[in-house]
């Protein structure tokens, strides 16, 4: 059993929209095997995001990675959101963590 990081990003009106959003995709496609290397296998984190932007632009991917790294891709079992900005639909939400695999 080990871990493997993830960052995977969202378009939604809220973090747990988004979330919920994502482990339902993984879980379609990877079955749901606690240990498939996925945010599926990790908990939505209680922080608040961390706002990098107001206004999603493309740029925000590579700051959302940025923070990650720094962040040393987080707590095992969490996912941490990352507020990209406001865009159509919602907000740009990204999810970075160490996944179970």
């Amino acid at each position: 059993m080990g871990a493997c990081n993830f960052i995977q990003f969202k378009i939604a009106k809220t973090p747990r929209e988004a979330f919920d959003e994502l482990v339902w995709s993984v879980e379609w496609e990877h079955g749901h095997d606690p240990y498939n290397g996925t945010i599926s296998t990790t908990s939505l984190s209680r922080k608040a995001p961390k706002v990098i932007r107001k206004r999603f632009t493309k740029k925000a991917f590579d700051d959302a990675y940025k923070v990650a790294e720094a962040d040393d891709w987080g707590e095992k079992w969490e996912s941490r959101v990352i507020d990209c900005g406001a865009t159509k639909g919602g907000h740009m939400w990204a999810f970075y963590g160490w996944a179970s695999c």
